[in-house]
């Protein structure tokens, strides 16, 4: 076990919005501020608390001072972040501001990433955490950690072998069947593959993932963004969408998110913010979801 101090100068860091703001599901605060959660084969114990200049987060983990920091992606300088963002767009300076320490997080395993935002589709953020933790439920406990909670979510050809009534009668729905299949897809295609689609253009990641039978553009650019690490991913659900008819398109108000709006507003994100456009996406939805307003 490790344990060890980080200091974030500024400020720069705020561990519950990066841990409830729909980027990774297997995460639970404590008392006095601790929040207990998995990444990977990593599980983590951190609290933050206030310093002279900035924060200190203290880790415990078996995991890496490395690890940890690129989880979080303290390795960007987030203030450089904040000031291209509001340098291209001023307008969203009420959710840059609002949400100030909110990092694009960086999980570890590209396939528990994938499974988890598998659970994502027409879903709130409380049953996506659930259902998450359930399939974590089919993983082995992590070596040395003797909590539960402390397991190595499954590799996706385990998911794939889980029988589609187990997962109804623990809640998944029509998911239940939908999970499953595109794991043994994503099975199908060698173990090597999600690996190679983070190498791969953004755009040539995406039609790749787009030939999995179940996986539409919304749900392949969440893939794209948390699995793969390509920021310039753009998630369109109904938060993103509503914010962006406000701020950016009144023409399209009261009107439906059809599969060629997706493709504008999703290039028009990656024209305007280019690399750091899953950024502007994520302070613009989750600013919209806690109701934070911007004046279009």
């Amino acid at each position: 076990m490790n344990r060890f101090e980080t200091e974030v100068p500024d400020g720069r860091f705020d561990l519950k919005l990066c841990l409830s703001s729909g980027q990774v599901f297997r995460w639970k605060p404590e008392a006095h501020g601790v929040w207990r959660g998995v990444d990977g084969e990593h599980h983590y114990s951190l609290s933050v608390r206030s310093s002279p200049d900035g924060v200190t987060v203290a880790v415990e983990t078996n995991a890496t001072e490395e690890q940890f920091s690129s989880l979080f992606r303290l390795d960007t300088d987030l203030e450089e972040v904040e000031s291209e963002i509001l340098a291209e767009a001023p307008e969203l300076a009420p959710s840059v501001r609002g949400l100030h320490g909110l990092r694009l997080m960086r999980p570890s395993d590209p396939q528990e990433a994938l499974a988890c935002f598998l659970c994502t589709v027409n879903n709130n953020l409380a049953r996506i955490t659930k259902m998450a933790n359930c399939l974590a439920e089919y993983g082995d406990p992590i070596a040395g950690a003797a909590e539960r909670w402390a397991r190595r979510f499954p590799l996706l050809e385990r998911i794939a072998q889980i029988p589609e009534e187990e997962l109804r009668q623990l809640g998944f729905g029509y998911r239940a069947r939908t999970i499953p299949s595109i794991a043994a897809q994503v099975g199908e295609r060698g173990d090597g593959w999600l690996d190679d689609l983070k190498r791969r253009p953004y755009e040539q990641a995406v039609a790749e993932l787009l030939t999995l039978k179940g996986v539409g553009r919304k749900l392949a650019d969440c893939i794209a963004l948390f699995a793969l690490h390509h920021t310039e991913a753009v998630p369109i659900d109904t938060h993103l969408w509503q914010a962006s008819v406000n701020l950016y398109f009144p023409e399209w108000r009261g009107r439906s998110l059809t599969d060629s709006r997706y493709l504008k507003l999703g290039g028009w994100f990656r024209d305007r913010f280019g690399k750091r456009a899953g950024w502007a996406h994520q302070y613009l939805y989750y600013a919209h979801l806690l109701g934070i307003e911007h004046a279009p």
